[in-house]
This record gives C-alpha cells, structure tokens and sequence, in this order.
C-alpha cells in the first residue's frame, strides 16, 4: 500500500482487515503481476499449486460447487473451471472482481463461476450451499480466525471440504519481512529496491508495497483452532521452500535455477516447518 508508512508494529487489529482491503483494491493491477511475472519466491504460484494439487487429492466429482474466499485475480478458479469445477468467487476489492468477470469471460470460465463483492466474514449465501470452499491468502488480513471459519462451516453441505492457508510463523521465506519494512521507511529505499526488481524480475511495478504486518500463524495454533470450530483435520502441507529469504530470493531469479522446484522436496522432511505456508485440508463433520 502506497503512501504513508503505519507504525512498523502495524495496524491495530482492528484495522487489519479495512487496511487489507484498501490495499488490494488500489494495487489490484501490482498484485496480478506477480502472477504474470513469476519470480523466485514467488509464495502465489507455490500456494496455488498446492491448492490445486489438495484440490485433486479430494477426488470431488466434476461438476462440485466451489467457494472461492479472497479469489483475487481469479488464477485459482481459472485452473478450478479448466476440471470441471464451477462456483463462486468472492472478494472484497471490487478491482479485484471486475478483472475476474473480464478474464472469466476471455478464458470461457463465466459459465461456470460467478464473481461478487464481499465479505468473508459474512457470507452472503445460504446454509450448506457448496461442497467445499477455498480460503488462501486470507486468514492474515483478518483480525481473527474464528468467524470465517464458522461461517464457511455454515456454507458448507454436511462432508463438505475446506482448504485453508496459513502464513506460517515459522517460515523462513518470510523472516526478514519486518526487517524491510523497517529499511524501506529510509528516504529513497523503496525507490532503489523497485528499480533494482524492475531490472532483475521484469515488470514495472517493482518492490512489494505493503506498509502494514499480515497476521503469521504457529502451525500448532492453526490445527487446534479449526478442530475447536467443529472441523476434521484430514491432510496438511507446507508449501515455498527458498534457499534465500525474501527479497533476495526474488533478485536471484535471473540465475534460472529453479530452486524453489528443487527444494519442495523439504516437504517431505522434518525441515517442512520452514515453509512459508502452511495448508490444512478439513472436512466438515
């Protein structure tokens, strides 16, 4: 978020959640770049891919209806839609639903998903109304757990499933964000940093914007708070392993060593603790 930097310990938690909105309704067009121009590091494609991969794990029959929370750009329901999968996009940047209804329309995905303006914490759909829900890159903008997971839990038909990802506390990719955001109050250090991904990356929006602290789950927490709502934990995973933190992993992406690929193997070892993210597949019982 451009413009005047909050207090490096962030917005109150209150805030969060209407920071969080602002945020990706002004930089909506940022955002969808660093889906187009992929770079070391890049925590969007590793959580999409995992997504789609738990997806496919649930063997849901073509045809199941998906709620979408925090659909963003709308990338995930695109590859949702090219399986057969139709459902609803929800978010609450209205930027963000209008590129998605004119992408949808350009992919042939708008007979198959509905995009709209809301809130996650106050669904506006009826009771058992799809049979699983996706919630990624969401729980950390919110001032809280509780009321989206209640909420879909209403949504939900009885056996339905949820996929829910966490920004884990523990995550290496991540450990320097604080660090940053503390140097890019330095007069000029955004500056330099974007003109230095700019020429290393691609694109032309340069350095993360953000200038306030998402929420970081412990993954412990993130499994005893979703039993507590009333779910079934039925699989998990980590996702984004880097072999340098943020943002240099980014800056080494003209090496073309594929090392995000080569180190997902970490997730099949002890050391998948440090992942950035960190996935829970539940089953609504």
């Amino acid at each position: 978020m451009d413009g005047k930097h909050l207090p490096l310990s962030g917005p109150p938690r209150s805030s969060l959640k209407e920071a969080a909105c602002r945020y990706f309704q002004t930089h909506c067009d940022w955002y969808t770049e660093r889906y187009l121009v992929p770079a070391g590091g890049n925590i969007l494609w590793a959580r999409h891919r995992a997504v789609l991969q738990m997806v496919e794990e649930m063997e849901l029959p073509r045809g199941s209806r998906i709620l979408d929370l925090g659909c963003g750009a709308g990338f995930l329901s695109f590859d949702l839609a090219k399986r057969g999968y139709c459902g609803v996009g929800l978010d609450a940047a209205p930027a963000m639903i209008q590129r998605c209804k004119v992408q949808a329309a350009a992919q042939d995905a708008s007979r198959l998903w509905h995009y709209q303006v809301g809130d996650v914490e106050l669904l506006p759909f009826r009771d058992e109304s799809f049979d699983a829900a996706i919630c990624a890159g969401v729980i950390e903008y919110l001032p809280g757990d509780e009321n989206v997971l209640r909420e879909v839990a209403r949504v939900l038909k009885p056996g339905g499933r949820f996929i829910i990802c966490y920004t884990n506390k523990y995550g290496y990719t991540l450990s320097l964000f604080s660090l940053f955001q503390w140097f890019e109050r330095i007069p000029g250090a955004r500056k330099a940093l974007s003109t230095i991904r700019r020429v290393l990356v691609g694109g032309k929006y340069g350095a993360t914007p953000f200038n306030f602290r998402p929420r970081k789950h412990r993954p412990s927490v993130a499994r005893r708070t979703v039993t507590q709502v009333g779910y079934q934990i039925v699989s998990d995973r980590y996702a984004l392993f880097t072999l340098l933190p943020a943002p240099f992993c980014a800056l080494a992406s003209r090496l073309k060593l594929n090392l995000d690929d080569r180190l997902a193997a970490l997730g099949r070892t002890p050391l998948r603790i440090f992942g950035s993210c960190y996935l829970v597949g539940c089953l609504k019982t």
